[in-house]
């Protein structure tokens, strides 16, 4: 954290706001800015963490109301829950591999592939095709959604998308 700090920062902050006299600058930010900034982060790091720790819980509340509203088999909430930690472990680790937008996207374009009937179920609709179309999907993602699913659910979805 040290070396992030003395290295990285400084040159940045030397970069942008020292001007002729980079000391003057750091100087300025001996009074307490160092000491501020870290148990900020700190504090920033402590909500991410029980953040986090909350993702579990939303999940599964996710899941047992999007099978309640789809009328879809009720399954018991403690094997979601149980299902939903199991697999929330990993993917948090992953998480400073990957970064959140390249994780999200391969969740939802898992959730697409693995999914028996994606014409079917609003949830992967809505929470995963549509965000993946508006990022922009390549005409050969288009092509292969056609061969995939049916012509009149992809010609629906273009529509609903605006032509994208």
């Amino acid at each position: 954290m040290g070396d992030l700090l003395t290295g990285p920062v400084i040159a940045e902050l030397d970069k942008r706001f020292g001007g002729r006299k980079p000391q003057e600058t750091r100087r300025s930010l001996t009074n307490h800015f160092w000491c501020d900034l870290l148990v900020a982060l700190a504090e920033g790091i402590e909500k991410l963490s029980e953040a986090m720790d909350q993702v579990p819980d939303h999940v599964t509340a996710a899941i047992m109301r999007c099978r309640k509203v789809e009328g879809r088999s009720p399954l018991l909430r403690p094997l979601v829950a149980l299902a939903v930690r199991t697999a929330w472990e990993p993917i948090k680790s992953m998480i400073h591999i990957s970064g959140v937008e390249n994780l999200q996207r391969t969740c939802r374009i898992l959730a697409v592939l693995i999914c028996p009937a994606p014409e079917n179920h609003a949830a992967v609709q809505n929470g995963a095709l549509l965000p993946l179309a508006k990022e922009g999907l390549l005409e050969i993602s288009k092509e292969r959604l056609e061969q995939a699913f049916p012509a009149d659910w992809v010609r629906r979805l273009r529509d609903d998308l605006g032509g994208a």
